[in-house]
């Protein structure tokens, strides 16, 4: 019966051919025909060819059909492959996300009957491509993750494989997770360069490149694109050379070198000049290369040469819409030639045109040069309002973009000191572990040649030793935690100090500065930073324990709770219990309190917390109870990502008390610690 079907089918597909009606001749069968594997391979032939598609909507309505039906027909895979091949023409050239990832959530609901990994692979690279689209970082993330483990480790995946890790790095940098985003980078580099794609192994090296500038890091930024730039040369792979020069050259400005900064962009400008391709170079690019040229040579009083360069960029100009950055760059550097040539007001009216296009473009750096041009002219002019007003406008945004260099440097060097303090205690545990597991071995081998008499002796003398051993490591364990939250603190304190102390004073200096030029807006910006420095100086280490004492400290710390999370009612009554413990008994008392409600305003989802604090005559008891989801002890403990509990249990040991969980899921959980005195 297959087969007939199949020879009627490949009749009529050579018939329609021949009469040129396909679209109707299919289109007839998929009205008429009550046989879904013919109105399968009718729909088939009528959306295959996704290049020739004219009519989007009916491409889009069709390759529904055909999913739902191949989905029907339990042809999951066919599915997929369609889903996958029409997702692109749905999300970005009809624009319409929503339906895009309704079509491909329908076949990764069925993905458990789907054994081709590249097609499950696909299906997570689209949706992380869309939520990217969107800026939904942590989703896009998320779904590039899932593609990186469906695909497999072979010639057909590994390829698709590399450019999710490269896309999710691009979200890690764009979400300003810079870490991450370094080692997503060397790890797509790795594998475009073992699959011999040598352009993308480069774009992914550039990435790393990337990390840095945005940190404000020149000099790194300047020494990993000079490796790219020699291995680029060594590899005679010139694609995009001109381009590395053209950002070292900006690198080596930020850095005012100009000698460097003319050798970059000269051998950007050869680069181009000698390049056999260059009518293949994209004409902004050399628009943009030239302009730099005459700003350069302009700003250097060289007249001369930028007159050259100011003609071979007028070529490029006359080809461009005037609309763009590019023409920008041009208009600002053409207004720099006339300004060291002396025509003020000429230079005046590209300056100007220069601003309004830059600024209609939303390019940040392009208005603020502009500005900065715009304010030496008015004062060439004589004036003064105007060229304070553009001078203004220059320092401001420079200002603005500096606070965010900073605070990214901030960011990445935080990440940086967690990522290696975790990877030092990681790798300190690995090591005592195979130490312990190498005494194992040695021990075990004495007892296989011993005697049958010395077996027995051993043997107790063994049982004896691991006992005393296993006494000895817990004792050690338990006087390493200690000694690690000590260190803890004591370089969570160091660091707040170093924040309140150095970083402080250098934003109230700026601040009394900007209190000077009444700039309202950016002083707003330092109070904010100021206010958020001190928030991350409290959280590192409680610096009002030495000032006001730990129980007021913890009826702050209620206060400051209860007020900034306004879904959970946290109170308490808390005894005085000042000079009843030591300084690191008192940091150590504060840390199980924060956890404790940290953990209750995370994931306890309670309406209401309350902590208790009894000083009794031998003792201190601390309750604190939630009205939440409730939990269970063993297997949150047993969880490696729960170290809050951990933590608590590690604390508790070091005051010597004792700690009691109560806990009933949809009911609350009730923490009790005792504490005696010394």
């Amino acid at each position: 019966m297959k087969q007939y079907i199949l020879f009627l089918f490949c009749f009529f597909t050579f018939f329609s051919v021949f009469s040129q009606k396909n679209e109707d001749y299919y289109l007839k069968i998929i009205d008429t025909t009550q046989n879904k594997e013919l109105k399968l391979a009718a729909l088939d032939s009528l959306i295959y060819d996704i290049r020739n598609q004219k009519n989007l909507e009916n491409f889009a309505s069709r390759t529904e059909q055909y999913v739902d039906l191949a989905i029907e027909l339990e042809k999951y895979e066919d599915a997929a492959e369609f889903a996958i091949r029409g997702f692109n023409k749905i999300n970005s050239a009809l624009n319409q996300r929503e339906r895009a990832l309704a079509l491909i959530e329908k076949v990764e609901n069925h993905k458990s009957k789907i054994s081709d990994s590249y097609l499950i692979g696909g299906i997570y690279l689209k949706k992380g491509g869309a939520y990217s689209s969107t800026k939904n970082y942590l989703k896009a993330i998320e779904n590039f993750t899932l593609a990186i483990n469906s695909y497999k480790n072979n010639s057909k995946d590994s390829i698709y494989k590399a450019d999710a890790i490269q896309f999710r790095s691009h979200e890690y940098f764009d979400s300003g997770q810079f870490i991450k985003a370094i080692d997503g980078y060397q790890l797509a580099a790795k594998y475009y360069e073992n699959l011999g794609d040598t352009r993308y192994m480069y774009y992914a090296l550039s990435g790393i490149i990337n990390v840095y500038g945005i940190n404000g890091f020149d000099v790194k930024t300047i020494e990993e694109r000079e490796k790219l730039i020699e291995r680029k040369k060594e590899n005679n792979f010139n694609f995009g050379l001109y381009v590395d020069y053209y950002n070292q050259s900006l690198n080596y400005k930020k850095l005012d070198s100009i000698n460097k900064q003319e050798e970059y962009l000269l051998k950007s400008n050869n680069s181009i000049e000698n390049s056999d391709a260059k009518q293949d170079l994209p004409t902004y690019n050399l628009l943009t290369i030239k302009s730099s040229l005459v700003s350069f040579y302009a700003e250097q009083n060289n007249l001369t040469e930028a007159k050259k360069y100011l003609d071979e960029a007028t070529v490029y100009f006359n080809k461009i819409d005037e609309k763009t950055s590019f023409a920008a760059e041009y208009y600002k550097a053409k207004a720099r030639y006339l300004f060291a040539a002396k025509n003020y007001n000429e230079a005046l009216k590209l300056a100007k045109k220069s601003f309004t296009i830059f600024k209609e473009n939303a390019s940040v750096s392009g208005i603020m040069e502009s500005s900065e041009l715009l304010s030496k002219i008015y004062e060439k002019l004589g004036n003064e309002k105007s060229a304070y007003k553009s001078y203004k406008n220059y320092t401001k945004i420079k200002d603005s973009i500096f606070s965010v260099t900073k605070t990214n440097a901030l960011s990445y060097y935080q990440t940086l000191y967690e990522t290696e303090r975790q990877e030092k205690e990681i790798n300190q545990q690995k090591t005592s572990i195979n130490l312990l597991a190498k005494e194992n071995e040695a021990k075990q081998r004495l007892i296989v040649f011993g005697g049958i008499g010395i077996v027995f002796l051993f043997l107790i003398f063994f049982l004896y030793r691991n006992k005393q051993q296993a006494i000895k490591k817990r004792k050690m364990q338990e006087e390493f935690s200690q000694s690690l939250l000590l260190s803890q603190e004591a370089e969570r304190k160091r660091i707040s100090k170093d924040l309140h102390d150095s970083l402080g004073q250098s934003l109230l200096l700026i601040k009394n500065k900007i209190a000077l030029k009444e700039d309202d807006n950016t002083k707003q910006l330092v109070n904010n930073a100021i206010e958020e420095m001190r928030s991350i100086a409290r959280v590192l280490h409680p610096f009002q324990l030495e000032d006001i004492g730990i129980s007021r400290a913890l009826e702050n710390l209620i206060s400051q709770l209860d007020e900034n999370y306004k879904n959970t009612y946290i109170f308490g009554d808390i005894d005085d219990i000042s000079s009843e413990l030591n300084q690191n008994q008192e940091v150590n008392l504060f840390r199980i309190v924060q956890e404790c409600l940290s953990n209750i305003i995370k994931h306890a989802q309670a309406d209401s917390a309350k902590v208790n604090l009894i000083n009794n005559k031998n003792s201190i008891i601390i309750s604190i109870k939630d009205n939440g989801i409730g939990f269970d002890f063993s297997e949150k403990y047993n969880d490696f990502k729960s170290l809050g509990l951990k933590t608590i249990k590690e604390r508790v040991k070091f005051l010597k008390g004792t700690l009691k969980i109560d806990s009933v899921k949809n009911e609350g959980t009730t923490f009790t610690i005792q504490i005696p005195k010394t």
